[in-house]
This record gives C-alpha cells, sequence and structure tokens, in this order.
C-alpha cells in the first residue's frame, strides 16, 4: 500500500509538476467531498493547564480589557511598534503597551533547549499556557460538536523516500499538540462530540496512522478521525457538501459537518508557504477545508491536491483562501510553531532540485495561541521576520472585518516578538525575505 502510494506521490511531487501543480497551499488538506472516517477512541484524560513559561499567569498591572490598556506586559510599544514593550515573563510589564488593542495573542516558548527534547506532558502543559492566556475556551459547551482542523501535508519529509517524524516535523501539525487541544476541549464539553477533520494531499486515513493520529494515542478525547476527501482524493459526490455564498459573491462546496459544527478550533504549523506566501491559520483553513474532489484532480483518487485553485501568484491563491475562510472562519487557533519550516509548505520549493528538510526546520519551540486566526498569523508572520501587510488573505480579511494585521490592535502576552524571531526563506522574497 505505501509503495504505491508513494510512486503516485512522486509522480506529483518531482519533475516538471513540483513548482506550481503538485501541492496545494499549506495545508494542502483537501476538504469533504465525502467523509472518511479513521475510527472512533476510547480511554484518554484532560490536561491540566498550567503555566509552563514565566509570568504565564497573567501580567503585573492587569490582563487584557483591564483598566483599558489591555497591553501592560503585553509585547506592543504605544504606536504599534513591535518588541520595545516587555514580554510578560517574570510578571513584569513592557513599557508602554496598545490601548483599547482588541484582539489577544499568546506566544509561549519551551524552556529546553531543542524542540525533540519534548515529551508529552511538555507539549500538554505549553498548550495549556498559551490557551489560559489567549482568553481559555469559555466559549465551548457541553453537548457540542467541535471540530478540531490540524495541518497534516504529507507522510514524507523529501521526494518520498524518508517518512516525517511523528513530532517536531515542521510540516505537519504534531499530534501532540491537537491531543493537548482535545483534552482542554472534552473538559469543557465531556458529553459532546470532538472531531478531528482534515484531508492531506495524500490519502489521509494513511497520513493519520502514519503521523500518530491514532485511537491508541487520542483515546475518548476524541470521537471521531474524518478524512475530507471521502472515499478517495478524487471523490466527486456532494452527498455531504453543501454550497455557500463567500464575500465576494462565487459560491463554494463546503463539508456540512465541518460548517455546521458548533466551533471550530484551527490548529496548523509555522510555516512559510510557497503560494500564499506564508501558511498559519487561515490558510490551513482557507485551503485546507475545500472538498478535494471538487477543487483537485479527477484523475488520481490517492493523491489529493487542489490543481482547480489559481496558485499561479500570492494574489489569486489568497483570493481562493479569503473567500473560503470567511465562509467558516476559526473560533480559536493553537498554532504548533515547536518547529517552525522555512522553504513551506515542503522544502522543496528553491528551484534547486534538491529536499534540504535539515537547513529548513527552525527549532523554535514556540505554540501561539488566540480567538482570531488573523491576529494570530500577523504573529507568526513577524516571528518569520515575513510581512503581514503583503500577505494578500490576510489584507483582504483585515478589509472584510474578520480579523487585523495592525499590531496597535493586538496584545502579545508572553513572549515578545524579538525574543523568538528568526528570519524565514520564502519563495516570495517580498512577503518573506529571509533575512
Amino acid at each position: 500500500m505505501r509503495r504505491a502510494v508513494r510512486s503516485r506521490a512522486l509522480k506529483y511531487l518531482v519533475g516538471s509538476a513540483l513548482y506550481g501543480l503538485a501541492l496545494p497551499s499549506f495545508g494542502c488538506d483537501p476538504g469533504g467531498a465525502a467523509e472518511g472516517t479513521g475510527g472512533a477512541s476510547q480511554g484518554g484524560a484532560p490536561v491540566a493547564s498550567g503555566g509552563m513559561t514565566p509570568g504565564a499567569g497573567g501580567t503585573s498591572g492587569g490582563s487584557a480589557g483591564s483598566g483599558g490598556n489591555p497591553a501592560k506586559g503585553g509585547a506592543f510599544a504605544s504606536g504599534g511598534a513591535l518588541g520595545t514593550g516587555g514580554a510578560s515573563t517574570g510578571g513584569a510589564g513592557g513599557a508602554g503597551g496598545s490601548t483599547g488593542a482588541k484582539h489577544v495573542v499568546a506566544m509561549l516558548q519551551a524552556p529546553k533547549e531543542q524542540s525533540t527534547d519534548l515529551t508529552m506532558s511538555d507539549v500538554a502543559e505549553l498548550v495549556g499556557s498559551a490557551v489560559s492566556q489567549a482568553g481559555g475556551l469559555d466559549f465551548i459547551k457541553d453537548g457540542q460538536t467541535i471540530v478540531l482542523k490540524p495541518n497534516l501535508i504529507t507522510f514524507y519529509q523529501d521526494a518520498g523516500e524518508t517518512l516525517a517524524s511523528k513530532t517536531v516535523s515542521g510540516i505537519n501539525t504534531d499530534w501532540r499538540v491537537v491531543k493537548a487541544v482535545a483534552d482542554l476541549v472534552r473538559a469543557k464539553n465531556p458529553t459532546g462530540k470532538i472531531l478531528v477533520m482534515e484531508g492531506a494531499t495524500l490519502t489521509t486515513p494513511t497520513v493519520f496512522s502514519l503521523l500518530g493520529y491514532t485511537q491508541e494515542n487520542f483515546g475518548s478525547s476524541v470521537d471521531e478521525f474524518v478524512a475530507l476527501e471521502g472515499t478517495a482524493c478524487n471523490d466527486t459526490s456532494t452527498t455531504l457538501l453543501e454550497q455557500r455564498t463567500a464575500r465576494s459573491g462565487k459560491q463554494y462546496w463546503v463539508n456540512r459537518r465541518y460548517v455546521a459544527a458548533d466551533a471550530v478550533i484551527g490548529i496548523p504549523t509555522l510555516a512559510t508557504d510557497a503560494w500564499a506566501g506564508i501558511g498559519g491559520a487561515v490558510a490551513s483553513l482557507g485551503i485546507g477545508a475545500s472538498p478535494a474532489g471538487q477543487y483537485g484532480s479527477a484523475e488520481n483518487q490517492d493523491v489529493c491536491t487542489r490543481t482547480k485553485v489559481d496558485r499561479s501568484s500570492p494574489q489569486t491563491m489568497g483570493a481562493f483562501i479569503r473567500d473560503y475562510y470567511g465562509i467558516r472562519p476559526a473560533d480559536f487557533v493553537v498554532m504548533d510553531g515547536l518547529q517552525g519550516l522555512q522553504h513551506g509548505p515542503l522544502p522543496v520549493w528553491d528551484d534547486s532540485g534538491t529536499y534540504d528538510y535539515a537547513s529548513s526546520i527552525k527549532n523554535m519551540r514556540l505554540v501561539l495561541a488566540g480567538k482570531n486566526a488573523v491576529a494570530v498569523d500577523t504573529i507568526a508572520t513577524l516571528v518569520m521576520r515575513c510581512v503581514p501587510d503583503k500577505v494578500p488573505f490576510l489584507a483582504a480579511l483585515q478589509a472584510d472585518g474578520l480579523g487585523t494585521t495592525d499590531t496597535a490592535q493586538i496584545t502579545l502576552v508572553g513572549k515578545t516578538v524579538s525574543d523568538v524571531a528568526k528570519p524565514f526563506a520564502g519563495k516570495h522574497a517580498s512577503i518573506c525575505p529571509g533575512l
């Protein structure tokens, strides 16, 4: 089975198809023409949301919104400039801050020196602290249906010869991050349904299995793993789909269970993207939840690409992402920045024909969280030393009123951007110059 998938994957990932045909943007996750089920889960326990980083309990002088100055201890100085305010480390506030900021983003970093050293306990504590500092999950009520949308691209880290790590690969969402989120959701929602919904560039049930998204790992924290491409990547059935009209006036097919969920939590990775400029929460949902059978190639049942989406530029790709994401925005985001990946969404775009995974990973050891995906993506973009205003879909969603790239409107708690930023190279130098 693996060899058959590999041969088809190589057909799409190597050669002339490599740089504009093979992979969809970021999440490369086809969404649901119909649904396949990865199986129900048993066992498991909620994760406590203690604090890992210094100052995780909040900032001195008030948390978001107190006294009309939510950014005491935040990362923005007056005027919205980044990095000159203090982080909440040690509980002390920064000088200045953004008065009246609308969005809170938490960014925490594990104290261990290597992302590969992080244990399940480390990840759970980091996620729990980030979620708590970003406002928590009190919007979730018992009995609801909650969708967790990770970003699973492929089980390879190269041209199809080397399997990607199940954890901290930078390419895919670490299953332990999703498990930690699922445990937090289950604690709020003991009798409701928790669905992990995803579609990879290769058949999702196989990707689930090889990347640790299994019944054994998740236990009772997840009720169902849903492969959004349905019976195959070229499944064109619309039985479980419905049409929705986007802000542009265009109509799109969407998965009925996905849009009907009481809440959607995006759990993307921190990476650049060869087509959209950056990856992140908006791109993962804005391209990753679209049905593979409606927007991809009809020729191959094992490779779930979206060749019918115009990926010729960040502008055309961004127009699709903006439309699709706007149909069902995320209710919360937890970003896996444990590793971080330049040359994304896979380390293959650099036109050299090489697959230099080792030089593409960044060892960031971060988790970001927030209620607004555009705000979280804005901070992630700055962490990669990319330019938020140059990302077409972020600028468009700001104009739509679905978020902001204006740092004066974002309170950052935890680490400051200047604490952790590293240059991430991207295919579009105007967006991610890699400097």
